[in-house]
């Protein structure tokens, strides 16, 4: 299978998302402590506004959502950004026949041989597939770049096979 891959910022974007993102279970304790933050926030406001406590408690925690909203969120997505401009690299368009063996991958800078045991997981995106060399070495496949859906489902599925199932 021959793709023709051209990285954007967003797509770097995307993958660091994905590679990111906490198991399910880390995510609904991560949501309980949002939601148990709130309610303490919430509370605490309601006694200073009965005049038995001070606003700085709700304040505080209120504050801190916010600062870490805009450093994961806002600041995380500029900074990925301004890396995807700086490595040129990843913004020259490059082709990959993906076989049995493994993944041949070639641009006008660079051309390497990867056999499938140098890779060790994989996960999907709803923009994208990483494959990861390690923990933190990825390739980032746009969905994009497949010509049909049925050649994504024959991808997704030699990926599981050399790799086994996509990791959460």
């Amino acid at each position: 299978m021959n793709l023709t891959i051209q990285l954007t910022a967003e797509d770097y974007v995307q993958a660091t998302r994905l590679h990111m993102r906490p198991r399910p279970f880390l995510k609904w304790v991560g949501y309980f402590l949002v939601l148990l933050a709130v309610s303490v926030s919430g509370v605490s406001f309601g006694f200073a506004v009965a005049g038995r406590d001070s606003f700085f408690p709700s304040f505080f925690i209120m504050a801190m959502l916010a600062y870490l909203w805009f450093v994961f969120v806002v600041l995380h997505s500029r900074r990925v950004r301004k890396i995807f401009s700086q490595q040129k690299s990843m913004q020259v368009p490059y082709s990959w026949n993906v076989t049995d063996e493994g993944i041949h991958a070639k641009s006008e800078i660079s051309e390497e041989r990867l056999p499938w045991n140098h890779f060790i997981r994989w996960k999907e995106g709803k923009s994208l597939f990483i494959i990861y060399q390690s923990d933190v070495i990825m390739r980032m496949i746009p969905k994009r770049c497949f010509a049909s859906s049925e050649q994504m489902g024959e991808f997704r599925q030699l990926l599981q096979t050399k790799l086994g199932p996509a990791k959460v």
